[in-house]
């Protein structure tokens, strides 16, 4: 199916050790700003294997998780059904390059897009999504989404040390690349913080900025790193210390950016 290959990177990303590190960072900030979640009604993007859908009903929302994938949505029905949270998690087929905000009849506290989805959008389409999102939030609702940058400052100086220069600066360029996953091919983007707060500058305000993955290897190196798992840990309690330094942002391995209708 078109785009299952994200549902192979959330997969991936479920199953690292790295990637449930940077799960976790991410659910701390949700945690600290949506202290009363009950009753608050999410949109999710690009929903995946659904780890945050599991945790967001859990915290009494109602949720319509969406992704291309049917694969994934298909996963989203399973669970719902096998945790009995099918009163309060609904999947429906959405492609953002294609948003139609009249597809909704009803208004979204949080629309929330996790770890590399809007990554698969070329620069208009996400341009065009940001754009879109005010007519389905409700008055000061929130976008919160993690996006992988144009630099990694971990994977930079691995790549680097090894001499190989090509792959230490991948990520910085404004075309699209062609990510290899799990044997499938697919474009992606990289994006920086400045350009998404330029692009929704016109309707949102910048919450927080913040890097997820800052301190540990990025997931694409995890398996450089499979034997050293305590060292991989060491280094997380290391960079809880910095994971709110906003400036840093754009050199994690993924970043956090939190925005607010004005």
């Amino acid at each position: 199916m078109p785009f299952d290959h994200i549902a192979s990177y959330d997969s991936l990303l479920t199953k690292s050790v790295i990637g449930q590190l940077q799960r976790k960072q991410v659910w701390r900030y949700l945690q600290r700003v949506t202290p009363q979640l009950a009753g608050l009604e999410i949109l999710e993007l690009n929903c995946g294997a659904n780890e945050d859908a599991m945790i967001f009903s859990e915290k009494g929302v109602n949720l319509v998780a969406t992704d291309v994938s049917e694969e994934m949505l298909k996963v989203t029905t399973v669970r719902a059904n096998q945790y009995s949270m099918q009163n309060r998690i609904s999947s429906q087929y959405l492609d953002p390059e294609s948003f139609d905000e009249t597809v909704f009849d009803k208004k979204f506290d949080l629309v929330f897009a996790n770890f590399g989805g809007l990554n698969c959008l070329h620069p208009e389409a996400l341009k065009r999504l940001i754009h879109n999102l005010p007519s389905i939030l409700a008055p000061g609702g929130r976008f919160i989404a993690v996006v992988t940058p144009k630099i990694c400052l971990w994977e930079s100086l691995y790549f680097m040390m090894r001499f190989r220069f090509v792959q230490a600066f991948r990520r910085n360029t404004s075309r699209e690349s062609v990510v290899q996953l799990g044997g499938v091919s697919f474009k992606s983007w990289y994006y920086n913080p400045a350009q998404i707060a330029r692009w929704s500058d016109s309707r949102f305000r910048i919450v927080r900025k913040l890097p997820i993955g800052l301190a540990t290897p990025p997931v694409a190196l995890e398996s450089q790193f499979q034997n050293r798992k305590p060292f991989i840990f060491r280094l997380a309690r290391w960079g809880r210390r910095l994971e709110s330094t906003s400036v840093l942002a754009g050199m994690a391995d993924n970043f956090l950016i939190d925005l607010q209708l004005k």
